[in-house]
């Protein structure tokens, strides 16, 4: 692939895109070589307005943080097999079923936390498709908003979730199953939403390093043997 003449908006456009095609097709080693020596000279105030974007990167990295904790604890929660719940569900002993409702209530505790974390961060790096997903999660809570609060969980005006760990601590784990466990409705919608927002961010905080990285403080390209070495792990 020869890239020649491109302004700098397109040339952070079609880096990205070379770093990130899918896997089974093709990528021209030279493309690295090309985007950026035949651009060193682009407008470098186009590249100096994507490289603000960077600014936020730290919310991102925070928010895919907690992002992938909150979503490692709801893949545990309403695993098919592995669950909790499924445990309690499958032993008549009475100490088994209360260490099991001990440790349901833990990590839905757990969950609420990274969860909250990761709204936000959400909200502090805007954007619009950040402002959608809160948006889609705001109206998610909203929906279960009744069946949560038997659990002592209420949606707050910012996004993020209140709990009361008393009543989550007493609440019934055939209850909590229908929320939390394998194949409840609110589970797996959240589960699907979870899933769509680290996948997004983990792309984001991709590209932001390259946007980071690729623009220096003087207006130019500062650290080539970086970018190809970003090009060279993803090719």
């Amino acid at each position: 692939m020869k890239v020649t003449g491109m302004n700098s908006a397109d040339l952070v456009s079609a880096l990205y895109d070379s770093t990130t095609q899918s896997s089974g097709k093709k990528k021209d080693s030279n493309s690295i070589e090309n985007l950026l020596t035949s651009n060193m000279s682009a407008n470098n105030p186009a590249m100096a307005k994507l490289s603000h974007k960077a600014e936020n990167k730290d919310f991102y990295k925070k928010a895919l943080s907690a992002a992938d904790q909150a979503n490692e604890l709801l893949h545990k929660l309403n695993d098919a097999k592995r669950s909790v719940f499924v445990k309690s569900a499958d032993t008549e002993d009475e100490q088994a079923r209360e260490d099991y409702q001990t440790e349901a209530a833990k990590d839905i505790a757990g969950l609420l936390n990274s969860y909250n974390t990761m709204i936000s961060n959400l909200m502090e790096a805007g954007g619009s498709t950040n402002k959608n997903f809160l948006s889609e999660l705001n109206q998610l809570m909203k929906d279960y908003g009744k069946e949560l609060s038997a659990f002592g969980i209420a949606g707050k005006e910012d996004g993020t979730l209140a709990l009361d760990a008393e009543t989550l601590a007493g609440a019934d784990m055939d209850a909590l199953a229908e929320a939390f466990g394998p194949e409840a409705d609110f589970s797996q919608k959240l589960t699907e939403k979870m899933d769509a927002i680290v996948q997004k961010t983990a792309t984001t905080v991709d590209t932001l390093q390259i946007y980071s990285t690729a623009y220096s403080n003087s207006g130019s390209y500062s650290q080539y043997d970086y970018l190809k070495g970003i090009y060279d792990l993803k090719a």
